[in-house]
């Protein structure tokens, strides 16, 4: 009889410790459940910004502020968590409770580049990506009285004496950065890249005679048209809003460059609150109101589901990659 009782307690054992072990496998791997509210939302849902005030993103988000009132009954609170290219912001919002009341602002290819090329707090797969809100086209430009006038004669001086040209980017592994590295491939040339802390930092940089050139949005440089000499846009066709300038592609350099921007939730946020989110989204972009304010802010309307704005990052994660490896800048 000691004997079985004996046997029955190993089985039991391994049992209970196979069970835990695989119960601990999954919550590493799995974000944690949260059942849908009926009467969602009842409180103030806050909203993480990763950048620092009156930038783009925040922006943005302050125009979809003005309209969330009139969709839900409690409001929307926006928080700042600027730092390190954003990532600081991506990882808090990655780590937040699921539960629908914590939602953030991502930017692509930053949220690409960023796990790619160095250690992250976050994964570029831990977000519920609710919706696209801006597409913004990239590009480049030189002072409005630089001796470089075209673009050919920018890649000319380069090839003449590579690296001899300084480029201000926002940051290291950002959206510049990376438009910076598809245009130093395809052009065959090396730039000196210089990181700064942001798009006015970029221009002040320019404008004293520091730096040759910067990338940068569509945005940044319609604001005041006359203090730059933009050589190339990253677009397939010229943008309405910049009709006189030539694609890289009409100048021979096949890329297409732009920095998305949008909305996303912690992974594992119900369906029901997602949705739901979305549709005011949804909403509030077709609002006349909203896109006048979007124009005047410089801001390109890029309205885009989760799902087909998912589907384009899956895509460009492939060949960010590929460029990565290529200038030896992929963490492995």
């Amino acid at each position: 009889m000691r004997k079985i009782t004996f046997i029955f307690t190993l089985i039991f054992s391994a049992l209970l410790i196979t069970g835990c072990s695989s119960s601990v496998k999954n919550s590493a791997t799995e974000p944690p459940k949260v059942s849908a509210d009926e009467g969602y939302p009842k409180q103030d849902i806050r909203n993480i910004v990763p950048f620092s005030p009156g930038g783009t993103t925040d922006t943005n988000q302050r125009i979809i502020e003005k309209f969330w009132k009139d969709y839900f009954p409690k409001s929307m609170v926006i928080e700042y968590k600027p730092g390190a290219g954003g990532e600081v912001g991506f990882a808090e919002l990655a780590k937040a409770k699921p539960n629908g009341y914590t939602m953030g602002s991502i930017n692509t290819p930053h949220i690409i580049l960023q796990p790619l090329g160095k250690p992250t707090q976050y994964q570029t797969d831990q977000f519920e990506i609710l919706a696209r809100l801006v597409h913004d086209p990239q590009v480049i430009a030189v002072k409005a009285d630089s001796e470089i006038k075209t673009l050919d004669q920018f890649i000319q001086k380069l090839k003449d004496k590579p690296g001899s040209l300084s480029v201000g980017l926002t940051g290291h592994l950002t959206g510049d950065h990376l438009t910076a590295l598809k245009f130093m491939s395809a052009a065959g040339v090396k730039v000196t890249t210089v990181p700064l802390p942001g798009s006015a930092d970029q221009v002040s940089q320019l404008l004293g005679g520091h730096i040759d050139a910067i990338v940068g949005n569509v945005g940044d440089v319609t604001k005041d048209r006359s203090q730059f000499k933009i050589l190339a846009i990253g677009t397939e066709e010229r943008h309405e809003w910049l009709p006189d300038v030539p694609t890289f592609k009409e100048q021979g350099i096949d890329i297409v460059a732009a920095i998305d921007r949008g909305l996303a939730l912690p992974k594992g946020t119900p369906k029901e609150y997602q949705e739901k989110i979305f549709k005011a989204l949804e909403q509030i972009t077709k609002l006349p109101e909203y896109q006048e304010k979007m124009k005047k802010a410089g801001l390109v309307d890029g309205f885009l589901s989760g799902e087909e704005w998912a589907e384009i990052i899956s895509q460009e994660k492939v060949e960010a990659e590929k460029l990565l490896e290529e200038f030896e800048l992929l963490n492995k």
